[in-house]
């Protein structure tokens, strides 16, 4: 959209932050204000080489003692912000998060998925995929937000979306409401992936034995691309 023309929009529709509900400035062009944007910062290094959370007593590029003691099924894991409640409530990246699940505000796909890109540390060719959602709860909330946050990156970093490689095999409970320990149990045989009888990207309607969860089900899968990123928020 030309730039005078979201400042004439935004003059007749004022625009609030989506995080903080802060009013952005005309033609601001982003749903996020520049406050809550600068806020989710990166994770600082050192970082687990497994799953990428940020270390403390332990040396650079060494995993942190939840993968020694439990080691994940997928290669690496990186985020581009840290999901933290803060004294006031969530942090920005919390709270736009929660605002595109909950609250469903899909503009903020397109700038979580702009954060996304523009700290993407994979391969060049990857092949995103994103975590389907059940057909309960894709009817319920009207879209899959990881769909939205892997088209937004592929769109910025130009990688291919498979939106069908993985499939739901059964409704669970929502993980939000889980401790930890019982996170990895709920999603026990709850995917399966797609067989590809000729592409990668155009898989057949058969689906694999579904596995622990949407990581071990496409880990047990010969590699199709060089490497495969899941998109969940």
């Amino acid at each position: 959209m030309p730039r005078w023309l979201q400042v004439l929009l935004d003059g007749v529709f004022p625009q609030h932050c989506e995080a903080c509900e802060r009013p952005l400035p005309l033609g601001h062009g982003s749903c996020l204000c520049a406050a809550c944007r600068a806020a989710m910062a990166a994770p600082a290094p050192p970082l687990c080489r497994s799953c990428g959370v940020p270390l403390r007593l332990i040396g650079p590029n060494d995993p942190c003692p939840s993968c020694v003691h439990h080691p994940p099924a997928f290669a690496a894991a990186r985020a581009a912000a840290l999901y933290l409640p803060s004294a006031s409530g969530l942090n920005p990246l919390a709270a736009a998060v929660q605002g595109l699940k909950y609250r469903r505000r899909r503009k903020l796909a397109d700038a979580l998925g702009a954060l996304l890109a523009e700290r993407y540390p994979f391969a060049p060719d990857a092949l995103l995929v994103p975590v389907p959602l059940h057909r309960a709860r894709l009817g319920a909330r009207g879209f899959n937000q990881a769909l939205l946050l892997a088209r937004a990156l592929g769109h910025r970093r130009g990688l291919p979306v498979a939106p069908r490689l993985l499939v739901r095999t059964r409704a669970t409970e929502a993980q939000a409401r889980l401790p930890a320990a019982e996170r990895r149990r709920n999603l026990d045989g709850a995917f399966a992936v797609r067989t590809a009888r000729s592409s990668p990207r155009a898989p057949a309607a058969s689906t694999s034995t579904p596995s622990a969860g949407p990581r071990d089900a496409l880990r047990s899968q010969p590699r199709t691309e060089s490497a495969i990123s899941v998109c969940a928020a």
